[in-house]
């Protein structure tokens, strides 16, 4: 699906595309909002930090989906925008600068997950199951995208 959202070969097809996807940001950003207001925000049940957690995340992602609509819909009814973001969007370096960005993000995630683990089991053996948990998705999504990508590409 995400492969299909960034496809320029019909770039306004894709703008349309992440426009949706904008929209779903908004709806999850809202819904961390909606959450809050009605759930968290007079709850002595949660720590201050995690109700912090829900409003901050909830807030950020919420205003990070408006500015993503606002640019998407402004390369939607400007063609010569909607013309260079496409130019730039298929430049081959850019390409090449955000996959091998993407590279370097994602082993240096993997091995500080599995750095701090040796710390995090020290200190909680919840902790560092959850670190486990995220460094075995990471792990499953990585095969599971090679083997899409083999078939596909």
């Amino acid at each position: 699906m995400m492969l299909h959202i960034f496809d320029t070969s019909n770039y306004e097809r894709s703008l349309r595309r992440r426009r949706l996807a904008g929209f779903g940001l908004l709806a999850v950003g809202l819904t961390g909002l909606v959450c809050y207001l009605l759930l968290i925000h007079d709850s002595d049940v949660l720590p201050d930090f995690a109700q912090g957690f829900y409003l901050g995340g909830s807030s950020g992602i919420a205003i990070g989906s408006v500015f993503l609509l606002v640019r998407i819909q402004y390369l939607l009814t400007h063609p010569a925008a909607r013309k260079k973001a496409k130019i730039q969007e298929q430049d081959e370096r850019e390409k090449t600068i955000i996959n091998q960005a993407f590279q370097f993000a994602g082993m240096f995630t993997f091995f500080a997950a599995a750095a701090s683990m040796f710390v995090l089991v020290a200190v909680s053996m919840e902790a560092a199951m959850a670190v486990l948990g995220v460094i075995a998705v990471y792990a499953v999504v990585w095969l599971i995208s090679c083997a899409y990508l083999s078939r596909t590409l």
